[in-house]
C-alpha cells in the first residue's frame, strides 16, 4: 500500500446565491480529495495502492458508489446502516463569502479503522487536532508492532517493520494560539507538516499579507523559527499550502523555496522570485477552490515516493498538479480514457500536465 488517508468522506449539498439551484449529492471531504490526488498519478494496477475508508451510511447514493468502483482504489467501506451517510452544506454568498456546516453527526476515522492490507501502507495522511494526530500516530505503530508479531508472510512482515511518513494536516478549529504548544509537541511525530496559510496564522497569531514583500520575510522567519524548534532526528518538513499562491516549503537544513499553483491569478508584484510570476497561469479554469489543498498533499505523498532520493520539491510539483484537477469543477474530476487507451482526467494527461508544469518551473 502506497498512500492512506484517514480524512473523512462527505456528501455535499452546495447552495448558492438565488436564482442558482444547489448542487446535491456531491461527493467531498478530505478523504475523497487527499485520495483522488494521489490516484491521478497511480493508474491501474497501481491504484489499489491507495487506501482510503468511507463510512457508507444506509442513504449512500449508488451512482457515487459506481463511480468510486471506477477508480479502482483501495476504499473500505464500513457499513453503518442505522444512520445517514456523513453530510454537510456548503453556502456561497457573496465573493469570498462561504459557510460550512455538519448536517448530521459526522464519525472520525482512526487506526482502527485501518484494514490489515491499509496498516502496511508507506504513507499516512492525518487531518485532525494535534491531540488526535499524537493518538493515531502512536495507534498505528502499535498496531503494526503488533501484526508483525504474528504474521508469517516474510513480505508483509517487512513492509510493517518500515517507518511509515506521516502527513499532518491540522484542522481549522485546533489552529489558535492555544494549541500552539500541542502542535510543537506533536511535530517530532510527524514527517510532513502542512497547514494552509490561514492555519499557520491561527496558531501563531500572525497574519501574512503575501501582496508585500514584508509578508513573505515574515513568513520566511516563522518557518525558520518553526523547523528549527524541532531538535528531533525525525524534524519535519514545513510546507505551507498558499492556495492561488501556491506552496511555501521549508526543510530542516535545506533552502526553503516557493512553487506557484498550476492556476494563479494574473502575475502581480509578489516580493519573492519575479520569475514566479513570469510564468503564471490564468485562473479562468478555476471552479471551485475546494479540495485543493487535501488533493496537493494526495498528489505530494507520490511524488515524494517518486523521487529517488525523495525530492521535496518534486513531491511539491506533484502536489501542485494534483490541487489543479480537483478545482476545475464542482465535486470530483471526471476519469476517462484517450484515444490510444491512456487515462485522462477532465480530458487531460496527468502526466503531460506534470511535464508541462515542471518546464514551467525550471530553474526557479
Amino acid at each position: 500500500m502506497d498512500f492512506v488517508t484517514l480524512g473523512m468522506f462527505i456528501i455535499d449539498e452546495i447552495h448558492y446565491q438565488p436564482p442558482r439551484k444547489p448542487d446535491l449529492d456531491v461527493m467531498g471531504g478530505a478523504g475523497l480529495y487527499a485520495a483522488l490526488g494521489a490516484r491521478l498519478f497511480r493508474p491501474p494496477p497501481s491504484a489499489s495502492g491507495i487506501g482510503w475508508v468511507i463510512h457508507e451510511g444506509h442513504d449512500f447514493p449508488l451512482h457515487i458508489k459506481s463511480t468510486i468502483d471506477t477508480w479502482k482504489t483501495s476504499c473500505e467501506f464500513i457499513q453503518t446502516p442505522e444512520r445517514e451517510t456523513t453530510r454537510a452544506r456548503n453556502t456561497y454568498g457573496s465573493p469570498g463569502f462561504r459557510d460550512f456546516e455538519y448536517l448530521n453527526e459526522k464519525i472520525n476515522l482512526d487506526e482502527n479503522s485501518l484494514t490489515p492490507t491499509q496498516l502496511t501502507s508507506k504513507t499516512y495522511h492525518l487531518i485532525c487536532s494535534a491531540h488526535r494526530c499524537r493518538n493515531i500516530i502512536n495507534g498505528i505503530l502499535t498496531r503494526r508492532k503488533t501484526a508483525v508479531e504474528i504474521e508469517t508472510d516474510p513480505e508483509i512482515k517487512h513492509l510493517l517493520t518500515q517507518a511509515p511518513v506521516f502527513i499532518w494536516e491540522p484542522v481549522p478549529a485546533s489552529c489558535k494560539p492555544s494549541e500552539l504548544g500541542d502542535c510543537l509537541g506533536v511535530l517530532p511525530l510527524v514527517d510532513v507538516f502542512s497547514p494552509n496559510l490561514e492555519e499557520l496564522s491561527g496558531f501563531l497569531g500572525t497574519k501574512f499579507d503575501l501582496n508585500q514583500p514584508a509578508g513573505w520575510a515574515a513568513l520566511r522567519q516563522k518557518c525558520d523559527e518553526l523547523v528549527q524548534h524541532i531538535l528531533s532526528p525525525r524534524s519535519p518538513t514545513a510546507v505551507i499550502r498558499l492556495g492561488e499562491k501556491g506552496c511555501y516549503v521549508a526543510q530542516p537544513g535545506q533552502q526553503h523555496f516557493r512553487l506557484p499553483a498550476y492556476y494563479t491569478p494574473e502575475a502581480r508584484d509578489s516580493g519573492m522570485d519575479s520569475r514566479l510570476d513570469e510564468k503564471r497561469e490564468s485562473a479562468d479554469h478555476v471552479v471551485d477552490p475546494t479540495g485543493g489543498g487535501n488533493a496537493f498533499l494526495g498528489g505530494f505523498a507520490v511524488g515524494l515516493q517518486h523521487s529517488e532520493p525523495s525530492s521535496m520539491r518534486e513531491a511539491a510539483a506533484y502536489g501542485s498538479v494534483a490541487a489543479s484537477f480537483m478545482i476545475e469543477q464542482i465535486g470530483a474530476p471526471t476519469l476517462g480514457l484517450s484515444p490510444s487507451g491512456r487515462e485522462t482526467w477532465n480530458g487531460v494527461s496527468v502526466e503531460s500536465r506534470l511535464e508541462e508544469y515542471n518546464e514551467r518551473v525550471a530553474g526557479i
